[in-house]
């Protein structure tokens, strides 16, 4: 899997890049990460990639040019074997609409959830667009929903306003690379979790203990200590909260 941002500010994914279990997958070759800044594609000493709002308004906007100059430097970097297939053609470039998917954070109707992490665990390209300040020129969002209709989409971690989408875009690629053979060694702990698609994401995983047995006062329960298998995994299914 190949996970490409773009954002203005790439210095703020130099951390996340070192961290625990993305740094490990990226070790292993299990995903590449590849972090681009519009700025590159703006000529003059200023690289100016935002200015004010037509029509007025509080705030700055960023220019649609750069972003989708960005975007498209990562499009042509995904070729599939020259062949020919029903794909998104770009001069000489041929990409099958589902190797890859451009997500443009932003308040939107889609929400993401478990079920899109999984979806978008299929894609072998991931390209999110990290907007700033006021957002992006909507010219960049009609771009590219005349250019790459099938692969485009807006996408919010919910009804709330973050800085830029640096940090949902990061919290979104945890969620998505955790679900990547291999990332996670227990294939079990992936499965039996909160918001189960076995469970159509309405539930909450139960309670979970480790040592010691006493933590101010606060026991382990001692089913737990049994060995019965079948009895500890009836005590956790009751024991798994239901959310709609």
């Amino acid at each position: 899997m190949h996970i490409h941002f773009v954002s203005i500010f790439p210095s703020i994914f130099d951390s996340f890049l070192q961290t625990s279990l993305i740094k490990k997958a990226i070790d292993k070759k299990l995903i590449k990460i590849h972090v681009l800044d519009p700025r590159s594609f703006v000529p003059g000493k200023g690289q100016y990639v935002d200015d004010e709002i037509y029509g007025g308004g509080a705030g700055m906007l960023m220019k649609a040019k750069p972003v989708i100059d960005a975007v498209e430097s990562f499009v042509k970097r995904i070729t599939v074997n020259g062949k020919r297939k029903k794909s998104v053609t770009r001069s000489t470039l041929t990409v099958p609409p589902e190797s890859f998917r451009i997500i443009y954070l932003s308040p939107s109707k889609q929400i993401f959830t478990q079920k899109l992490a999984h979806t978008y665990a299929e894609a072998q390209h991931i390209i999110f667009v990290c907007g700033r300040y006021e957002g992006i020129d909507h010219r960049f969002v009609e771009y590219m929903q005349d250019k790459y209709p099938e692969n485009f989409e807006t996408l919010s971690l919910g009804k709330f306003i973050t800085l830029g989408g640096e940090a949902p875009a990061m919290t979104i690629t945890e969620a998505i690379v955790r679900l990547v053979p291999g990332v996670i060694k227990e294939a079990q702990s992936r499965q039996d979790e909160s918001y189960s698609l076995q469970y159509d994401m309405k539930n909450i995983e139960y309670p979970q203990y480790t040592r010691p047995e006493e933590v101010y006062g606060y026991k382990v329960p001692e089913i737990l200590f049994t060995g019965h298998h079948k009895n500890i995994d009836t005590r956790r299914k009751k024991k798994m909260k239901k959310v709609r």
